[in-house]
Order: structure tokens, then sequence, then C-alpha cells
């Protein structure tokens, strides 16, 4: 079977993590089935007069000459007359937001998406139409696992200068409301008078690195917040040493709060987004405001059963996902 994947995951908008998840699973498809042909991004490799010609007319030559049995794209959707092979979309949440191309989701012979939630505002959106939708979850990196005293002392002197932290997963970016979370933890340390710090990993939107930098310069507790340069730093190893972790931003896919629940750490995450209804039982919820967050961190803090009722909800749900898993779904969408 020849199998077409247009993931073009630097054009289309996905999250991080939803790049993860691609590449991670086809990773181990090409590899756990080499009896099918995986030809990756088929229509960025033209050459001769081919690549002259529109996108749209291109893809039609293109995919005459490759005759596929399946397309999985992550972007743009062809409709079901160009061509007689099974078309599959990626649906990531960038597209939940912008609710761009929507009328375009009746032309795949099926729609893929990581969370049930999603699944949910489709169907609620497109009623009435008949669209086939699957949910196929992610799971926590391989990498991620419980850390041990002496690698929490050393992550802690290294990152935190010996001391406690609370671990944040938030992109930066002029409408992303990450001042909520440094309020949030201003309010903690008022009421606790500690000296725990903030470690934070995510993204600075270009063009607003020296707006951050001068609005975190006044900040009063700027010397206990620390960003971490996710293409140096270890961000799994150094998550799995924290006191608790804050997931602030929307995550269809889950990998967040899933490296949480293998690492040990309890998590605050909004309930709103979730990606699987069945785990709002293993973290403390919290929209993305100062007074809930500050609430949830206070609660961390004093309350060591709750933790540890945190930790053990966790270990129990990561155990339900595996890549094992998704590339089964994966595959029972490809042959089905």
């Amino acid at each position: 079977m020849r199998i077409l994947l247009d993931l073009s995951i630097n054009k289309y908008g996905l999250t991080p993590n939803e790049i993860f998840f691609l590449s991670k699973c086809f990773q181990l498809l090409t590899k756990e089935h080499p009896e099918h042909e995986w030809i990756f991004d088929p229509f960025q490799k033209t050459k001769g007069a081919i690549s002259l010609l529109p996108l749209g007319i291109k893809k039609t030559l293109l995919l005459e000459r490759l005759q596929p049995q399946v397309l999985i794209t992550t972007g743009e959707v062809l409709k079901k007359s160009t061509g007689n092979f099974k078309q599959i979309y990626f649906y990531n949440q960038e597209n939940e937001k912008n609710k761009k191309d929507n009328s375009a989701l009746r032309h795949p012979s099926l729609i893929v998406t990581t969370s049930t939630t999603l699944k949910k505002k489709i169907t609620a959106s497109h009623a009435g139409k008949e669209m086939q939708i699957t949910v196929i979850p992610a799971a926590p990196p391989d990498e991620i696992r419980e850390a041990d005293w002496s690698e929490k002392l050393s992550v802690k002197e290294k990152y935190a200068d010996g001391r406690e932290f609370f671990f944040c997963f938030k992109e930066i970016g002029p409408a992303s409301n990450w001042e909520e979370v440094l309020k949030a933890f201003s309010i903690f340390k008022k009421w606790q008078q500690s000296s725990f710090k903030l470690v934070i990993a995510g993204k600075i939107e270009s063009g607003f690195k020296e707006q951050f930098a001068e609005k975190l310069g006044s900040y009063k507790y700027q010397a206990d917040v620390r960003l971490l340069d996710q293409e140096v730093d270890d961000v799994d190893g150094i998550l799995s040493t924290a006191f608790g972790c804050i997931c602030a931003d929307p995550d269809h896919t889950g990998i967040c709060l899933l490296s949480c629940f293998k690492a040990g750490v309890p998590a605050i995450s909004s309930a709103v987004e979730l990606f699987d209804e069945e785990v709002s039982g293993a973290f403390l919820p919290a929209l993305p405001a100062a007074d809930e967050l500050s609430r949830q961190l206070i609660n961390l803090y004093r309350d060591e059963q709750l933790r540890e009722m945190l930790v053990e909800k966790g270990k129990e749900m990561h155990l339900r996902y595996s890549w094992k898993k998704s590339t089964e779904k994966w595959m029972e969408s490809i042959l089905g």
C-alpha cells in the first residue's frame, strides 16, 4: 500500500505537542510496517515544469502520478473528486480556534483528532453532516520517568538554587495571558512566605522578547522565576523533579498532563479543554486566572494527602495510554 504523508508541520499551525505526536507515531509506523510504502511530504519535492504550476494543479498531477491508496494530511483537504484514494485529515487545535475551512471537513474519508473534546466540537458544529471521526490518543514521552532523590537534589541545585519549585508549561506572547501565572505565583509567595521558585518551559513569540524581558524585570519575584531554553535544557528531566506542575495552555494531545502523571508530579490544569474527560479526577482544576491558580498552588503546598492522591491517580491514568495503542489505532484507521 502506498501512503502519502502531507504533514506540513511548519505551515499549518500545529502545536509542538501535535508535531511530536505525529512525528512519533509515523516514526514508529514506518518501522513497524515496512510492507507499506510511506512517502513523506509528497507535494514538496517537485522538479521541472511541474514545480512552476499552481499548488492545486501540481497536487492533482502528483496524485495521478503517485497513485496512492491513502493520503494523510494536516493542511489542505482535497475534494473527493480529486482521486480514488482514502483521505485522512488530522484536525488540530489551531483549526478549531480559527474555524478555518470547516466546510472542507465533509470531504475526508476520515477525520482524526487526539481529543474527545475536539471530536464533540466538530460533531456539534456540523450537525446533520455525515462525517467519520476517530480519536487517536497520544502518550507521554518515553524519556519521562520518576526522578530519584539524587536527581531531584541535582536539578534543584542547578535550576532553583536548591529550592522546591513549581514547573509551568506556558507559551509567552502578547495575547497568551502569561501574566496570570506570575500573579498567581505572587499570591502564593505572599501567603506562604516561602523560597519557592517558578520554572517556566515555553516559547516566547517572535518580536515579544524585549517586551517580556521589560515586564519580567519589573516583577517583584523576578529572581525566583527561571525561563528554560527548550533547545538546551532537559525539560522532561526538570519536570520530574518539580513540587507541582501548572499546565497553563490548552493541550488537546494531553501530553503535558500525561507527562506529569508518568513523572509522579501533581498537576494543575483547566478542566475546560481536556483531551479526555476521564482524566478529570487526576489533576487540580483551575482556569488560567490568577485567583484560581493561586488557590490550587496553596492547596498543593498545604495538603500532603491531596498530593499523594493526585500522584496515585495520575500513575493509574497514564498506564491507559501508550504509543503502541496510538499506532495500532492509526493502522486501523488506515486499513479500515
